[in-house]
């Protein structure tokens, strides 16, 4: 008994720590927040699922500043949880029903209640991604669909810096990736194969897969080459969009749950 309760402890004390970083990512503290605003990429696989009278969970919502809000004026009734109470609160003012939660445990929903469930840029930041996976299986109606991304590890950038420079990059946050990588919150890594397998083990099935921000050569410093806007960016993302293992700084999934 004594070792449960310890555990239970250890389990509350990490949860905490988890809370209080994520409270400090979230307002800005750590000298880095993710940017607001929708790339036409992810646009694209959003926008056909916001169908009006669907019920959609955000898995890992945020604050709802990067396409939570759209979501929500689409008619579409969106719930959300995230461990962070700073993000929490700013999702609710964007018109989420959002509310704390740990992913390191079950999701507070019953079984079956979600026509979609989004999940983006989250897997990569939990210890067990795996648990979220079953959850989302279990959380998702019969033929409900799921929309999931994850940096994609084998980008072709990140494959030439450990190659070249002996530095695996974590891609979490441009101010911990280089000078301090082992405070970086992404800990864990995919490939399109493996999120896939992942995903397939904990009772999704792939409907569809690609790739965002497919303008491969759009890495550390090119800006300065190319600009903020280049005529080669759509060429480019073309190729990108066509090779996305290599050429597409992430991976998405489009998943149903498996037949029970």
């Amino acid at each position: 008994m004594a070792d449960v309760e310890r555990e239970a402890e250890v389990h509350a004390h990490e949860q905490q720590e988890t809370a209080r970083y994520y409270d400090e990512y979230w307002s800005g503290s750590t000298g880095w927040s993710p940017p607001p605003g929708l790339d036409d990429d992810l646009r694209a696989w959003i926008d056909p699922l916001m169908v009006p009278g669907r019920k959609a969970l955000d898995v890992g919502c945020g604050d709802g500043a990067r396409y939570g809000a759209r979501v929500h004026a689409s008619g579409v009734e969106v719930h959300g949880v995230d461990i962070s109470e700073v993000a929490v609160e700013s999702a609710r003012a964007r018109g989420i029903d959002a509310r704390v939660a740990s992913l390191a445990d079950p999701l507070p929903h019953a079984n079956a209640t979600f026509d979609v469930v989004i999940c983006l840029e989250v897997l990569e930041h939990l210890v067990d991604p795996a648990i979220v996976a079953r959850e989302i299986a279990r959380v998702l109606k019969p033929g409900g669909l799921a929309l999931l991304s994850v940096p994609n590890s084998a980008f072709w950038a990140t494959r030439v810096e450990l190659m070249f420079r002996g530095h695996f990059n974590p891609r979490g946050s441009p101010v911990t990736q280089r000078a301090s990588p082992w405070r970086d919150p992404h800990l864990r890594f995919f490939n399109f194969g493996s999120i896939e397998a992942m995903l397939a083990e904990g009772g999704l099935r792939t409907v569809r897969t690609g790739g965002l921000e497919c303008q491969f050569l759009r890495v550390h410093g090119a800006e300065r080459v190319l600009g903020s806007k280049s005529w080669l960016d759509a060429p480019l993302s073309a190729i990108g969009r066509a090779w996305p293992s290599l050429l597409a700084r992430r991976c998405i999934v489009l998943a149903t749950p498996q037949e029970r």
